[in-house]
């Protein structure tokens, strides 16, 4: 990256807006071409294709054969050096005794307080490198950086990420790299070549299907993107764009920092979102479902001394639950009020309070009507109190239009949504 280059993604970086008015990712040149809407999503730093034909069949593909997505703008962070490994075991609060070449581990990561900064992949690229994936927190991992030798560098502009979900995208993998990867367990990633580029292979994905992600180098992205539309049309493949995407990890109980929970660092968010930016939206990692991940066990590690407390104190007093929200109710709702149903068709990413009688007992988050399991569904930060599956809530509903406000009927209940088939 030349010096303006470097000056531009520094500003960038630190205002989460491109001053070079750059909003395509490495695979602009063939989302736009393939596009048929033009609706577009605002990711981070990016822009990506919102829906390219129809939101219905794309969702359709991820769940019945094999999907396409574009993947890129999320943060890619490498620290590699003779104390990356002691680092990153630092900053992470799950064990990376196991993390070897080629392994994958997914984890939060946490403040000094014990609360979320973000969660992601952590991948081990070789004995002295790893890259981190997940919301922007190169600064905060800077921050924690003293007296260790390493280097870390933001790579995001660096390399373009395809996802293939779906029963078939193993299929389309093998046909475009000519190699069988069965073998290729959940978590793990490998180094192949697809149409003669070098491109780092990961058996993992965010809507619960089988799947990969393909880590390709920018400047090759659309010649790889060429080639695996070319394999996927023996096993119809299909675009899908990130309104797609976002529904499959709703419906998959995967959680994004900013609508579900606040970033807790330093790091300006990717998400625009009130509660990206909400103090009391942050979590620690027992409160969003995440405490499988920590192991109090770990010597030290980032926050370690505030969850320790918190466990010892009777743990969070609220929990993640899922939430099944009354649709009927809110579309007789609408039609009392003389106005056109809205049931929330994409994943709405302002919270909405949740009552227990007249007393507030929470928030929904990422509320969204799921086709595949034909319910409108959402996240429950709930008092711990009130998240055993079978409770009866209400969710507040505002009625668009209207300045009227209703309580929706919803029951608690377990997630995921659906069976997940990933691994």
């Amino acid at each position: 990256m030349g010096q303006v280059g470097t000056v531009v993604w520094e500003t960038a970086k630190a205002s989460r807006f491109r001053p070079d008015g750059i909003v395509g990712t490495p695979f602009h040149s063939r989302t736009a071409r393939n596009s048929a809407t033009p609706w577009y999503f605002n990711w981070d730093l990016h822009h990506v294709v919102d829906v390219y034909d129809d939101f219905h069949t794309e969702l359709s593909a991820i769940r019945e054969s094999v999907a396409m997505g574009d993947m890129s703008p999320l943060c890619k962070c490498r620290i590699e050096g003779p104390d990356a490994a002691r680092l990153v075991d630092h900053l992470v609060p799950r064990s990376t005794e196991n993390l070897r070449v080629g392994s994958i581990q997914y984890t939060p990561w946490c403040n000094d307080d014990g609360k979320v900064v973000s969660d992601g992949l952590i991948f081990r690229l070789d004995e002295e490198s790893y890259r981190f994936t997940g919301d922007p927190t190169t600064e905060w991992f800077l921050s924690k950086a003293e007296g260790f030798d390493v280097e870390i560098r933001d790579e995001t502009d660096d390399y373009g990420i395809l996802m293939l979900q779906g029963p078939r995208s193993r299929d389309v993998v093998n046909a475009a790299t000519g190699t069988d990867w069965a073998d290729l367990d959940f978590s793990r990633a490998a180094w192949t070549s697809v149409g003669g580029v070098d491109i780092q292979l990961a058996r993992q994905g965010f809507t619960g299907e089988l799947g990969y992600e393909l880590f390709i180098p920018a400047n090759d992205a659309a010649h790889v993107w060429d080639v695996m539309v070319e394999a996927g049309q023996a096993f119809g493949i299909q675009l899908c764009g990130e309104w797609a995407i976002d529904v499959a990890r709703v419906e998959a109980g995967l959680l994004i920092p900013g609508p579900d929970y606040a970033n807790a660092g330093p790091d300006r968010t990717g998400s625009h979102t009130p509660t990206a930016s909400d103090p009391t939206c942050e979590s620690s990692p027992y409160e969003i479902g995440m405490g499988s991940f920590v192991d109090l066990s770990k010597e030290r590690f980032v926050g370690k001394e505030a969850l320790v407390a918190e466990h010892q104190n009777g743990g969070p007093s609220r929990t993640l639950s899922g939430l099944d929200i009354d649709w009927r109710w809110i579309v007789n709702a609408y039609l009392e009020a003389d106005t056109a149903p809205n049931v929330s068709p994409r994943v709405d990413w302002v919270a909405k309070s949740v009552k227990s009688g007249d007393r507030e007992v929470g928030r929904a988050s990422s509320v969204t009507w799921s086709p595949t399991v034909s319910r409108l569904i959402a996240f429950g930060h709930l008092e711990t109190a009130c998240s055993d599956p079978g409770t009866e809530v209400t969710v507040d509903w505002e009625i668009a239009g209207t300045n009227r406000t209703v309580q929706a009927p919803a029951t608690v209940t377990v997630l995921p949504f659906l069976g997940l088939r990933r691994a």
